[in-house]
């Protein structure tokens, strides 16, 4: 085998993990190298979808019919390669013997309609309900995988388990940074230096209002005032400040008013810090959190419907309350929704008894404090 091949099927490994590449070119570039017929990266488990197998060589058409009909039947050779351990590299016959694999549905039903008449494999990952293996076959006309291929495989498997666990990570960094984007304030991770990092979509959309009193100067967080910018300056390093491996610094608070009084722009920032060990800062350095949001005194998007869905409001009361909680008093608040007085009165006494309050005050305070996700315009 030619060195370099071995090198460039690495390479595709680890950008198939990074992103920087497909797992489909990860896998090309595999069963070209073992001289396979078929190749292909597969997931055991419950729920399995298109991208759950990543074949190779394979039929397409059998690969559908596989997902949809047979993934959930478990067998010897899945429980098998369920039972084994991560790393283990194998041949098909050696969790299973070869006389019950060639009698079995899935034998002559999956594998040998798509030549598959010797494979060797390897288990690459485990978590709790999913497997995850690469496997190789070749066809009929073929030379069978002999003792050169199997310690190449056994070179190649910790590179695969390494590289799936990678992709795992990335993609629950993804997940979380995806939640992240519906809460109802921005925020924004910077490092001691207030050069931007990431920021989530609420963020981005304040630092690109027009007026915004928190700006972005040649990627770096800044305010309209340079006052301003030095004492978010000073909560930043503070928060980024560590003592050997912990946690010294906690950052504060900062409220950064716009001109003229607009709450609308006004902002209350809290900066703190991102908490992790050393080690898993290694690479990056100590950074901080800045959350922010509007001193607005209008509502948040979703208020009337998110009122009915934690308190049992009715439309109505929901739309009154709303009313209240946006500055109105009883009586405007009865003109805007179109009400008397004393029905608006009516619907407080409900109101009062399904949010557990007893003020107008405390209501107001609730509804407020209640949003955890940001929700579309009514």
């Amino acid at each position: 085998m030619d060195p370099s091949d071995f090198s460039a099927a690495i390479g595709t490994i680890y950008n198939a993990a990074s992103g920087a590449g497909t797992w489909n070119e990860a896998v090309a570039r595999l069963r070209a190298l073992f001289k396979a017929s078929t190749a292909c990266f597969a997931r055991i488990g419950p729920n399995l979808g298109p991208d759950d197998n990543i074949s190779i060589g394979g039929d397409p058409d059998f690969l559908r019919l596989f997902i949809e009909e047979r993934s959930f039947h478990s067998n010897r050779q899945t429980d098998a390669v369920r039972a084994a351990p991560v790393g283990m590299v194998y041949r098909d016959q050696t969790l299973v013997d070869d006389d019950w694999l060639k009698r079995s549905e899935f034998w002559n039903e999956w594998m040998a309609p798509q030549d598959m008449y010797g494979g060797i494999a390897c288990k690459v990952l485990d978590s709790e309900h999913s497997n995850w293996m690469f496997d190789v076959q070749r066809g009929r006309g073929q030379p069978a995988f002999d003792a050169s291929d199997m310690d190449l495989l056994k070179l190649l498997a910790p590179h695969l388990s390494r590289a799936a666990d990678i992709k795992r990570q990335i993609q629950s960094t993804q997940l979380a940074a995806s939640t992240l984007s519906d809460v109802p304030f921005g925020i924004v991770l910077v490092d001691a230096s207030m050069r931007i990092k990431s920021m989530n979509d609420r963020a981005q959309t304040m630092l690109d209002r027009t007026g915004s009193v928190l700006l972005r100067k040649s990627g770096r967080l800044a305010t309209a005032s340079a006052a301003k910018t030095a004492a978010l300056r000073h909560l930043v390093v503070n928060a980024c400040s560590r003592t050997d491996d912990l946690v010294t610094g906690t950052g504060g608070d900062l409220m950064l008013l716009a001109p003229g009084g607009n709450s609308d722009l006004s902002l209350a920032i809290s900066v703190g810090p991102l908490v992790g060990s050393a080690e898993e800062l290694r690479f990056v350095g100590p950074h901080a959190t800045v959350f922010m949001r509007p001193m607005s005194l209008a509502l948040p998007e979703g208020t009337i419907r998110q009122a009915r869905a934690l308190f049992g409001l009715s439309p109505k009361e929901a739309s009154l309350a709303a009313s209240l909680a946006s500055g109105r008093t009883l009586k405007q608040a009865a003109t805007d929704n179109g009400i008397l007085l004393s029905t608006a009165r009516s619907y407080m006494s409900s109101i009062f008894r399904k949010t557990g309050t007893s003020q107008q005050s405390h209501l107001v305070a609730l509804l407020r404090n209640a949003q955890t996700v940001a929700r579309p315009a009514e």
